[in-house]
Order: C-alpha cells, then sequence, then structure tokens
C-alpha cells in the first residue's frame, strides 16, 4: 500500500498501484483508491481517477476480493484471482465485466498490498462479524416500524 494510507474513524483508504486494462487493448499504469468503510462492512470501493482514461468506481465484495487471494473467485461480472506475471511478484487480477465501456475492464495490483489493506479492513470489522454493525438491524427495524403503524389518518 502507499504511504497515503489513511484510518480515520471507521474507515480506511489506501492507494494501490497496478495496470489498468480496457477492453479495447488500452493499458494505463496507474494509482487507484480503495475505500473501505465500517458502516457499510461488506464492501470494498475501487476508485479509479477520472484522469485516468476513463475513470471508473466499483463497489466489490470484500469477501470476494478475499477469496481471490488464493484462488480464482467470483461468477457473473466480477472475478478476482492471482496471476503470475514472469519477472513480478504475486499479483491480483480483478476482473469487471458489464461495463459501460463495451467489455471486460481489468485491474491487476499487487498480491501483497491487497492482503495487507484487507487485513486491516478486518482489524476494523473482523471476518463474520460485519452483520454485528448493526445497519442492517437497524433497516429491519425500520421496516417492520413502518409496517406495523398504522397510516396517520387522524382515526385512532
Amino acid at each position: 500500500m502507499s504511504p497515503d494510507e489513511r484510518h480515520t474513524h471507521g474507515r480506511l483508504e489506501a492507494l494501490a498501484t497496478g495496470v489498468l486494462a480496457y477492453p479495447d487493448g488500452e493499458r494505463f499504469a496507474c494509482e487507484v483508491e480503495l475505500r473501505y468503510s465500517a458502516d457499510d462492512p461488506l464492501v470494498v470501493r475501487v476508485v479509479v481517477p477520472g484522469s485516468v482514461a476513463r475513470g471508473g468506481n466499483w463497489t466489490l465484495s470484500r469477501d470476494l476480493l478475499s477469496a481471490g487471494l488464493s484462488g480464482a473467485a467470483g461468477v457473473g461480472d466480477v472475478t478476482v484471482r492471482p496471476v503470475v506475471q514472469e519477472g513480478e511478484p504475486l499479483g491480483v487480477e480483478i476482473e469487471i465485466r458489464g461495463t459501460r465501456v463495451g467489455g471486460p475492464v481489468r485491474f491487476v495490483m499487487g498480491h501483497r498490498a491487497l492482503l495487507t489493506y484487507l487485513e486491516r479492513s478486518h482489524a476494523l470489522v473482523p471476518f463474520g462479524a460485519e452483520a454485528d454493525q448493526g445497519a442492517m438491524d437497524r433497516e429491519l427495524e425500520q421496516f417492520l416500524d413502518e409496517r406495523d403503524r398504522p397510516g396517520e389518518t387522524g382515526n385512532a
């Protein structure tokens, strides 16, 4: 991770260096920002600055990113897998299909960098404790409260 890593008030942000590849063959060495919040503990947001070609902003499952460290993970629009490139340290490829650019977008970053970032996110909200954060409970409570409360018609 970059020295620009920030950890404040249940949030973890860091820059990850890697290569972004678009379906038309364009490739860019760039930094993407990884954002994690204890308020939304199931996901990591990956933000590619708009100054890097077409930019991008994706919300990815933290569990999927973790699973992709040790083997191919994911079905559908997002897959994550370790990759070995000759002469390079172990990397992780995140492939996102169904994008507005007409094909899959791939980002390859350092395996160690992603592992370190995810370990730090698990220090904020441990694996398996995401539901304990209360957001889902509060939403369910609000839904049930609204459902059980009669409409305000003035008739009691």
